[in-house]
């Protein structure tokens, strides 16, 4: 739960209001959830990616939780890497925990879902989404190494009490480097 969330529906429509300009104040949804404590980081640099090998991230979602996914970014120093999010995994172990950090430095809030690396799949689940990073080369149409990202674009609401595999593929021919970046909310607020 929030560590500063207002009490009361009447406290709540009085800090909407500028206190100066004795107008509301809108700030988007996001924004809003990160002053509020509700909004969790992860993010990491990988080394020595050898080619055809497997990186695996799970996110496992507690029962009466909605984290809210805003972005899933992928950034390496060389393509050809397939990027697949697969919902309702079976694991025989989750792995070992990610560093997860709110936004919020000034808030005490913890994330619910919880995120693992190199996780022991045995069964994948439903295939729900697909990103591709293409080759890098310097040819027409490609990338030159180095500058290679992408990232999933839109909101995704997970499921309670679900497991989420991020599973990346390289198929560069190469061993790589690449950096992630995780962001999503849980909101927490008192009914």
């Amino acid at each position: 739960m929030s560590d500063n969330f207002r009490p009361d529906y009447y406290d709540e429509i009085e800090k909407s209001m500028d206190a100066y300009a004795h107008a509301h104040t809108f700030i988007d949804v996001l924004h809003r959830m990160a002053h509020d404590g509700f909004v969790f980081h992860a993010s990491g640099k990988v080394t020595g990616m050898i080619a055809d090998n497997v990186d695996d991230f799970l996110l496992v979602t507690p029962a009466l939780t909605f984290p809210h996914f805003q972005r899933l970014q992928i950034t390496a120093g060389e393509g050809d890497i397939d990027l697949v999010v697969y919902e309702g995994v079976t694991t025989s172990a989750d792995g070992a925990a990610v560093t997860i950090n709110n936004t919020n430095r000034s808030s005490a809030n913890t994330p619910s879902t919880v995120l693992t690396t190199a996780p022991t799949v045995t069964d994948v689940g439903t295939l729900i989404h697909t990103q591709w990073i293409p080759p890098s080369a310097t040819g027409v149409g490609q990338s030159p190494a180095g500058v290679v990202g992408e990232t999933n674009g839109e909101e995704w609401i997970l499921k309670p009490s679900t497991k989420y595999l991020i599973r990346m593929t390289n198929n560069s021919g190469a061993t790589i480097a690449y950096r992630y970046e995780m962001l999503w909310y849980e909101i927490g607020y008192d009914t």
